[in-house]
């Protein structure tokens, strides 16, 4: 095993960390890591970034779940919907320019986290412990969006879904935030197990970011506990603005070349 990633395995702990504690795809922040200081082609980086992400989250899922702040109907409910979007999203990483699809999904996820930031600044948080699976009715059609993104760009179903969950349904934050994670996770292994069919995870990276987002997928929920619903929020929403920024500059990148 060659150890010249090594300095990826604190990089990935701390990644974890923020994304397990706030809500949020850790995965999209290895991406530039991959393709722009590492040279590692588009689609390498998009599967490699979510293989590792997989990891990050399912060791947050299983955390959350110890503490029992997942809610499991409603999360299993949008499980279910957000697949159809996974499998159509990872078929559509291979045919359709990723700079295009994230210019769409950074505009869509920056009005999120800005709306996100504003509930913050005015102290709006979810406020119920459960949410009845006929209130996600009226949101069918946004988890297999959210699905879509999640496999052809990395990003997606985290920072759709804990909105969808929080503002849309009234969920409360951190249950909000524990049961995207949970959703994440779940169309992370379906992405995952595509993408090793189409061999595009670079293994000798992953070995160093999957080891380190397992640690700070169980450091992440344990802080989770004791921070703040509104620092959470925050940070949720200034980690998600700085995505979706990324992702116009790439699109309009794309654009006027």
């Amino acid at each position: 095993m060659s150890f010249e990633y090594w300095y990826m395995f604190p990089i990935a702990v701390v990644v974890a960390v923020l994304a397990n504690s706030s809500g949020f795809s850790g995965g999209v922040l290895f991406q530039p890591i991959y393709y722009i200081f590492l040279n590692v082609p588009i689609q390498n980086s998009v599967a490699t970034g979510i293989a590792t992400e997989t990891l990050g989250m399912t060791s947050g899922t299983i955390r959350y779940l110890w503490y029992r702040m997942v809610d499991l109907p409603i999360g299993f409910t949008l499980i279910m919907l957000t697949i159809p979007g996974v499998i159509l999203g990872n078929y559509a990483l291979m045919i359709i320019d990723g700079d295009l699809l994230k210019l769409v999904l950074g505009i869509i996820i920056l009005g999120l986290a800005t709306m996100q930031l504003f509930n913050a600044a005015r102290m709006y948080f979810g406020t119920r412990e459960r949410v009845p699976i006929e209130d996600i009715y009226g949101y069918m059609w946004v988890p297999p969006i959210a699905g879509f993104f999640s496999a052809s760009t990395g990003t997606g179903v985290c920072e759709i879904s804990q909105p969808l969950l929080e503002r849309g349904m009234n969920l409360e934050t951190k249950k909000a935030n524990a049961t995207a994670i949970l959703i994440e996770a779940t169309a992370d292994w379906i992405i995952t197990i595509l993408n090793l069919h189409a061999g595009l995870i670079i293994w000798e990276i992953w070995i160093f970011t999957g080891t380190g987002v397992i640690l700070g997928g169980q450091i992440g929920p344990y802080l989770s506990r004791y921070l703040p619903a509104r620092l959470l929020k925050i940070i949720f929403s200034i980690a998600v603005i700085i995505i979706g920024i990324f992702y116009i500059y790439k699109g309009a990148l794309w654009i006027l070349k």
